[in-house]
């Protein structure tokens, strides 16, 4: 498949650059949707290591294989989607058992100028599939060094009461190259135990938390949205929505720390329908000869 078959968005990213989101158009959606369903039933997954985009796995999951560890090890993988080619999902699907007609058809469904598009709904399944080998052989690496490895989409992490566990990164890196990815070396993070340890914005040094700054900063958020509404009775609908997705990040991590934020939530939410009705159910005075509405 071609761009003419999806619709392409790009979205700025922190370090400035665009990230760009590939959504198939209705048709193709549907297809690709039938295809993942087909893959599901087959029990064709995602393996052992892979925490995101697989159901009952989450960051929380992955960050929970590191916590109380002496030192972390944190790499990331260069545009993920777009480094994972035709040949690699072929060689992927061929391990699933899969027949060469049954690949070519997924293939050609769900490629975007043979590439993954970063937004169709197989994409997830499928970059999962093509790691598979590869994370196999990164944990067989980080036993080595009696370490642990988990993997999230795009972002890799090892850790170990061992010392010299940073000594695993030549051999992360060549292993990566061999598998026809490249690290964004920028992102390339040694974090002992004397430093906050953060995997995928998890606490992890001592047990699963969140970061201070994000529960004082929703805090805060919340306030904001529950006052402006007193004042004009009007809500910010997309700094709600952030909130309630920063509130279910904070139930994946710490449940019982979600409940007083999912509470202010409610509270908000009900303010707003209590507001609303009194302002259906205002009165009104009626119209004069000039033609013109006076209300409250």
């Amino acid at each position: 498949m071609d761009t003419s078959n999806y619709i392409i968005n790009k979205i700025p990213k922190r370090d400035g650059s665009l990230r760009m989101i590939a959504e198939p158009e209705p048709a193709l959606k549907r297809q690709q949707k039938r295809i993942l369903r087909w893959l599901e039933q087959r029990g064709i997954k995602a393996g052992k290591y892979a925490h995101g985009f697989v159901p009952g796995r989450s960051i929380a999951t992955h960050a929970a294989c590191h916590v109380g560890k002496r030192v972390i090890v944190k790499v990331d993988i260069h545009d993920f989607f777009g480094n994972t080619t035709e040949y690699m999902l072929r060689q992927a699907l061929r391990d699933e058992k899969l027949p060469t007609e049954t690949i070519d058809e997924i293939l050609h469904l769900c490629l975007l100028n043979r590439v993954l598009p970063q937004g169709a709904p197989t994409s997830p399944l499928l970059s999962n599939l093509a790691l598979k080998r590869t994370d196999g052989r990164l944990a067989g690496l980080a036993e080595k060094y009696d370490a642990t490895y988990s993997r999230y989409a795009d972002d890799l992490c090892f850790s170990s009461n061992n010392p010299l566990l940073n000594q695993i990164l030549p051999a992360v890196d060549r292993i990566i190259r061999e598998s026809s990815y490249q690290l964004n070396r920028a992102k390339t993070r040694v974090i002992r135990r004397s430093k906050r340890q953060i995997i995928t914005g998890c606490v992890v040094n001592r047990e699963l938390g969140v970061p201070r700054e994000l529960r004082r900063n929703l805090r805060a958020q919340l306030h904001n949205l529950k006052q402006g509404l007193i004042r004009s009775g009007s809500l910010d609908e997309e700094a709600l929505l952030q909130a309630k997705g920063m509130s279910s990040y904070f139930h994946a991590v710490k449940p019982a720390l979600a409940i007083r934020f999912r509470q202010s939530i409610k509270e908000i939410e009900t303010l707003q329908s209590v507001l609303n009705l009194r302002y259906h159910h205002m009165p009104g005075i009626r119209r004069d000869r000039g033609n013109k509405d006076i209300s409250f």
